[in-house]
């Protein structure tokens, strides 16, 4: 009832606003004046609100055309403008204003061929537009026609500010400082409240006197005239962070934040001054709606990309930032990072090509020259990377960063000692930690702790606030296991900075290591009493609950909570699809994904989970057209044309598979899964020559492995041709000796009927490969398969001789003595339980074993949370069903087990579902 009185007050509303209201006349007028009170959006209202009651309101059109090109809509402006020509407007009133628009929305070749030889008849509307047109031609490079233009403009109407203004930016770009600052003289002592002379003066100031106390001067003059100009903010900020005045730079932009709350500039500005203060996070939170609105702007793609690269997100970095290099070529910071993201991802060959042009010129900053050495090193071009890092110490000698790389150029070249000394040098005498960090590294890499940790308390010493060397001491004690040590250290890191969270995460995995989970939890729920929005702490915590059987439920809450305290955060959303993924509930990870990449469209992590997604729910045409996006922001990387193979399989599509494989060849030619894949497409449909072509070329690039050979004998296998098999596996053994080969070997030979030579093969290798567990493992789970459980017991245990952690031995032993009714199997699962937490197979031990000590209720609890977990696994559900009967639920019992029961021949254990049937009655 209470919806229909909604929908009744709804539509008396609409008939009285019909009938009623202020006419198309009144609203023309109040949109006027708006306009003249500098009130935009209210205008556009009422001009809209015009429109609709009389569509031909000709004058509306032109006002409402005018008003979006002053707001920055050019696309917009075009459409409104045009429909106003449509209406029969005199062309005076109607072209300047769409040629104005049309070149905005970036369409010069349009401008130039549609008006480029018509006269108005009125002067100003004629000056208007050979004004468009000489800018027009300026953006198509035909300089003489822009200047015809201009002295069109002002012949039409001498003094005409637009043109004289272009004509000062002419004469500029002829080098005539004094004749271009004459006429924006001329152009601010008319009329003092034109903020583009005054930018413009300050920039002829800036950059032709370097007069900086005067371009300050004109850009404050050009932001009081108009407050929405935003290229003289920029320029101001920019002169005055240049300076070192980055307390005036943020009081300004705060003012502007005021003022100006909702325009680009401003949160372009106050991006910025965020990246000034190490705010990162706060600028990718402030720029990814401008990346969105202005997809083509370098300036944001390069700020946005830069807080990318600081907070470590790569792959979005070097999107962000190879588009900014591409549409302004040359730009520092971006042109740096990029190269410094290349290096990073071990792209050395595009970091050369991108620095190349200034290599080139014969003028590379020591700052390129360093990058270009670091490349080079990574290809294994060791003398010309010390060449550049020498050219890099000559351009600048006193370039700590250029003395560090030539100490890493020798330490790389094997000139150790040399280097290592060099490095020592530069930590104890420069107060920068360039040097320390890469002497800390250099250190570790030798694998000698005490001197990286003698390294670390010189890096202490310089930053002696900085938890950051407490953090990395621990961390180093504990590749010695000096866990008390680490302790200590991280404790000492928090004692610098209270909220530092990588040294409460620290801490509070080794309480898990030692067994302390509660003292662990503690430190996540303190945390969160600090910072109740923390969202890290939040993954911690649910982390925490998936490690100590706390509940999948409990997990994904807080990966819930941890979306909605960061909602412009990738990580935590991942999380929680990976999570209902892992569980099964497909609907609820499409879900998620869906809501993810609606919040944060430019991020490719995301953008992939919504394509696993969309194949989980088996909607393989949506997932294809999501791998395909993929591919397209990511063109060097194969994971999109990976994923769309596996989208074309699940659409019986081998051909579109095989295309998307061979392309994702193309980019990674040793692409194992790509080369697996499409071997199984080869050999699947008959085409043997080509896999044994592909599996010969995996063996020439990887021929100390046995992945070639052994894709080859599967191929042999498939055409039926055993002994070829057998013997491709022979020489996999003996060239690639290891415990895949090894184990493929002792199958082989046990299917073949050779069970003395394979029982011989296996005492050999066992004793010439003591650490080999796999092979190990294998034999267990062969008496396994038998069930001949003392064996099995006897072999997994020889795996726990060597490694007592290993928590698949401990569930295996667990679940082979309480098939024998041993006691003491609880604790061998707990403790493979806690070592590889949320496995459901462990868990469904855990949970026998909980039930053969007795606990009844927390097997039954943990059962029913490892079924919710992976609903489609017949076994687990059938241990349920057991549990269920043994507590005398006959009636839960039976639902699960006539759920196993319309699997049919799909499940082997139909005997025994119909025997537990047959209790539960």
């Amino acid at each position: 009832m209470k919806h229909s009185l909604t929908a009744v007050a709804i539509t008396v509303a609409a008939l009285l606003a019909a009938c009623g209201g202020p006419s198309e006349e009144e609203l023309l007028a109040t949109a006027k004046q708006s306009l003249a009170q500098n009130d935009s959006k209210s205008a556009t209202i009422s001009l809209k609100s015009a429109l609709q009651k009389n569509p031909d309101l000709a004058e509306a059109r032109l006002l409402l055309g005018t008003t979006l090109l002053a707001m920055g809509d050019a696309a917009g402006a075009v459409v409104e403008l045009r429909k106003a020509e449509m209406l029969k407007l005199p062309e005076a009133r109607v072209v300047p204003a769409l040629a104005r628009a049309t070149l905005a929305a970036g369409d010069e070749r349009r401008v130039v061929q549609t008006w480029g030889a018509t006269r108005l008849g009125q002067p100003e509307a004629d000056a208007d537009l050979s004004t468009t047109l000489a800018m027009a031609y300026l953006r198509l490079d035909q300089t003489p026609k822009a200047e015809q233009a201009v002295e069109a403009a002002l012949q039409a109407q001498p003094g005409y500010a637009p043109a004289k203004l272009l004509k000062a930016r002419q004469l500029a770009a002829r080098a005539d400082l004094d004749g271009a600052l004459r006429l924006t003289d001329e152009l601010t002592g008319a009329d003092a409240r034109n903020a583009e002379a005054w930018l413009l003066k300050g920039q002829l100031e800036q950059y032709g006197r370097q007069d900086r106390d005067a371009a300050l001067a004109a850009y404050r003059k050009a932001v009081e005239a108009d407050p929405r100009q935003m290229t003289a903010h920029q320029s101001l900020v920019a002169l005055l962070v240049a300076a070192g005045d980055v307390a005036g730079a943020e009081a300004h932009v705060q003012q502007l934040a005021k003022n100006l709350p909702d325009l680009a500039g401003t949160r372009l500005l106050q991006a910025q001054t965020a990246y000034l203060r190490s705010d990162f996070e706060g600028v990718r939170r402030l720029t990814q709606p401008l990346v969105q609105a202005a997809p083509n702007n370098p300036l944001v793609l390069q700020l946005a990309g830069a807080a990318e690269y600081q907070l470590r997100a790569l792959p979005q970095a070097e999107t962000l930032l190879a588009q900014a290099v591409k549409l302004q070529p040359g730009m520092p910071l971006a042109t740096r990072l990029l190269a410094e993201t290349y290096l990073r991802t071990g792209q050395a060959d595009k970091t050369l090509a991108l620095l190349q042009p200034e290599l080139d010129s014969g003028k590379a900053r020591a700052e390129t020259l360093l990058l270009a050495g670091q490349a080079y090193l990574q290809i294994g071009e060791a003398r010309q990377a010390e060449a550049v890092f020498a050219q890099a110490a000559k351009v600048a000698p006193q370039n700590p960063r250029a003395r560090t790389a030539v100490a890493l150029g020798k330490i790389g070249r094997g000139d150790t000692s040399a280097g290592l000394g060099e490095l020592e040098t530069l930590a104890a005498h420069e107060s920068g930690v360039g040097a320390d960090m890469a002497l800390i590294a250099s250190y570790l890499r030798q694998g000698d702790r005490a001197k990286a940790l003698k390294a670390i308390d010189g890096l202490d010493a310089k930053r002696p606030q900085d938890p950051t060397p407490e953090l990395m001491r621990g961390r180093v004690l504990l590749l010695g296991n000096d866990r008390a040590g680490a302790r200590a250290a991280f404790g000492r890191a928090l004692e610098r900075d209270a909220s530092y969270f990588p040294a409460v995460a620290s801490l509070a995995a080794l309480d898990l290591a030692e067994g302390k989970a509660d003292a662990a939890r503690k430190r996540f729920d303190d945390e969160l009493a600090r910072d109740p929005k923390n969202w890290r702490a939040m993954l911690a915590l649910a982390e925490w609950h998936e490690r100590t059987g706390g509940g999948a439920d409990a997990a994904s809450t807080q990966y819930a909570a941890a979306v909605k305290a960061a909602p412009n955060e990738a990580l935590p959303r991942l999380r929680l699809i990976d999570d209902r993924l892992a569980r099964r509930d497909t609907r609820g990870a499409l879900s998620a994904a869906r809501e993810a990449v609606a919040a944060l469209p430019s991020s490719r992590e995301l953008l992939a989970a919504l394509a696993r997604s969309e194949l989980a729910n088996r909607d393989y045409q949506q997932a294809l057209t999501s791998f395909q996006k993929l591919a397209q922001l990511q063109p060097r990387s194969p994971a999109g044309l990976l994923g769309q193979a596996d989208a074309y399989l699940g659409l019986k599509d081998e051909a579109g598979a095989e295309r998307s494989l061979k392309a994702a060849l193309e980019l990674a030619p040793r692409l194992l899964p790509a080369q697996r894949a499409l071997l199984g497409l080869y050999a699947g449909s008959g085409r043997y020559a080509e896999a044994v072509a592909l599996a010969r070329e995996i063996q020439k690039q990887r021929p100390g492995e046995a992945i070639g050979y052994l894709a080859e004998a599967d191929v042999e296998t498939a055409r039926r041709k055993p002994e070829a098999a057998l013997a491709l596996i022979r020489s996999a053994v003996q060239k690639a000796p290891g415990a895949e080969s090894a184990i493929r070997l002792h199958a082989t030979l046990r299917a073949a009927g050779q069970g003395d030579e394979a029982e011989r093969f296996a005492a050999s290798w066992q004793k010439q490969h003591p650490d080999d567990i796999a092979f190990r493992f294998h034999l267990g789970d062969l008496a396994l398969a038998t069930k001949d459980w003392a064996a099995a017991e006897a072999r997994y245990r020889d795996v726990l001789q060597r490694q007592p952690s290993n928590p698949m031995a401990l569930n295996n032993v667990a679940w082979l003595m309480l098939q024998q009714h041993k006691p003491g199997a609880l604790a061998l699962a707990e403790k493979a339980n806690t070592l590889a937490p949320g496995q459901p197979a462990l868990r469904d031990t855990l949970a026998l074993a909980a039930a053969a000590e007795g606990q009844l209720p927390r097997a039954l609890q943990l059962q029913k949370e490892t079924v919710q977990r992976s609903p489609d696994s017949p076994s687990l559900r059938l241990t349920l069903a057991k549990l269920m009967l043994q507590s005398g639920d006959k009636t839960g019992a039976r639902a699960e087990l006539d759920k196993l029961a319309k699997l049919g021949p799909g499940f082997d254990g139909q005997a025994e579902v119909a025997e537990l049937l047959k209790k539960a009655s």
